[in-house]
């Protein structure tokens, strides 16, 4: 048999990983989701390799912390082992890999979500706030542990419905920031335990949905704690460097208007989007790039939805042929021209009162609602993986104020935009307060720019 070094010089092997890819799945020799037990894995190697140095046959890598016989292959300097399997027979050798070679589960389809990473630092500061003794655990080791029980954590969902060990295990996995979100749900509940101060708690709830007991479901709660009392106190989860004094505006640009019952900025932004379409296409001449120009006319998204993401397939199908041209579709090419004009013209739009004033009232909305249901104040929760902050914002009057504002209350309004880049500030007079509010417009589709709306998002209102 070959030993390992043999294979060391041919061209076709690495040993450094690969720096684009991250896997933040559960890695565990105890690994299951919704009660089926899967300790193996697909990894980032060759079989051939690995058939070449244990002998011929369908190879499996079965996760497990004591391995057997001989480590004959490591990808990079990780402390997982999997033992080797030939046509489902245990063999002497095993391989040593750090997570980032992990690619999935075997036979298990991989699921990435982009919501998922909000999701487990939620409902982690919840699990945490029950299960202290699991707050100084290093991550890696604590999902271990996870991925072997089943059952129920203690937590709620806001429909009373228990969260399992297995609903956690499976958010981890569509997770592409896992070990960072887990640090950030032992750092918040860390801090909601001390802005508790010794209160007795009766149920704990994550709400991605529905609200407990009652709660408006305009309350921005992420998570909700129960009083033995019956009494309610509510934190919205964020993540942010820094503190922000009400909760971020954290949606596309359409939904972001959606959200309000008020619809008149909608179709605004729906225009603005296909202004910014056809602006940019009309800097694609025939004469100089025909396969982009063509492929523009062969591909027209006037019809797609407003959507992060609903024109992925015709958006991969020009970048395409906009290589062909030498232009880069997802940059220079085409994108940095629409989201520059779309940020432009809306610095020149929110200029008016009516529309900040709309803008304004939209996070007042969510910010501070007027809750027709069971009361339940709530606190802005900002996460680190450090050190989380508390702040009150649902009694902040100057705030509440400038939120719903009229039109002609607000005075002196001025938008700083730095050419090119994704962001402009909006900064504006109430009352004797100044205020401002950055917003940010990108794309966050994973791969790059794969529809026309843009992801809208502040770190709040700032009061100056």
């Amino acid at each position: 048999m070959k030993s390992f070094s043999q294979f060391q010089n041919h061209a076709w092997f690495d040993s450094k990983p690969n720096l684009e890819y991250v896997s933040e799945m559960t890695v565990s020799p105890n690994y299951q989701q919704r009660g089926t037990f899967n300790p193996y894995y697909t990894l980032k190697v060759s079989d051939d390799i690995i058939n070449q140095l244990v002998g011929p046959g369908k190879l499996k890598y079965r996760c497990t912390d004591s391995p057997k016989g001989e480590e004959i292959y490591a990808l990079g300097k990780g402390k997982f082992t999997f033992q080797i399997e030939i046509d489902d027979q245990e063999q002497p050798y095993y391989i040593r890999a750090t997570k980032s070679n992990v690619e999935g589960h075997f036979g298990m389809k991989s699921r990435k979500s982009a919501t998922a990473s909000s999701d487990v630092n939620e409902v982690l500061s919840m699990y945490f706030l029950i299960h202290k003794s699991e707050r100084s655990m290093d991550t890696i080791e604590w999902e271990k542990m996870i991925a072997g029980k089943s059952g129920k954590t203690g937590v709620l969902k806001g429909d009373g419905s228990d969260v399992s060990y297995e609903d956690i295990v499976e958010l981890l996995d569509k997770d592409e920031t896992a070990q960072r979100d887990i640090k950030i749900g032992q750092s918040n509940a860390v801090a909601i335990q001390s802005d508790l101060s010794g209160a007795k708690v009766s149920n704990y709830y994550w709400c991605p949905q529905a609200k407990p007991g009652g709660i408006d479901r305009k309350n921005p709660s992420d998570t909700v704690v129960e009083f033995s009392d019956g009494t309610f106190l509510g934190y919205s989860n964020k993540i942010s460097s820094g503190s922000d004094v009400t909760p971020k505006m954290n949606a596309s640009i359409i939904a972001q208007y959606h959200k309000h019952k008020d619809k008149s900025g909608v179709k605004d932004m729906e225009k603005l989007i296909d202004s910014a379409w056809k602006y940019a296409s009309g800097l694609i001449k025939k004469n100089k790039h025909p396969n982009a120009y063509k492929a523009l006319i062969a591909n027209p998204i006037k019809r797609d939805r407003y959507t992060e993401s609903g024109s992925k397939a015709k958006f991969e199908t020009l970048g395409k042929e906009f290589a062909k041209d030498s232009l880069n579709f997802y940059q220079d090419g085409m994108y940095y021209p629409f989201r520059n004009f779309i940020l432009d013209k809306y610095a020149t739009y929110i200029k008016r009162p009516k529309r900040l004033a709309h803008l304004l009232n939209i996070i007042g909305f969510y910010t501070f609602p007027n809750a027709s249901g069971t009361p339940c104040p709530y606190k802005l929760l900002v996460g680190s993986e450090n050190s989380s902050s508390i702040s009150d914002v649902s009694s902040n009057e100057e705030m509440v104020a400038t939120c719903y504002a009229k039109p002609q209350e607000l005075k002196s309004i001025s938008v700083k935009r730095a050419t090119g880049t994704q962001s402009l500030e909006i900064h504006w007079k109430h009352g004797r307060n100044s205020y401002m509010m950055p917003i940010t417009m990108r794309t966050r589709s994973a791969g790059g720019w794969a529809g026309k709306a843009l992801y809208m998002t502040s770190s709040g209102i700032k009061q100056q």
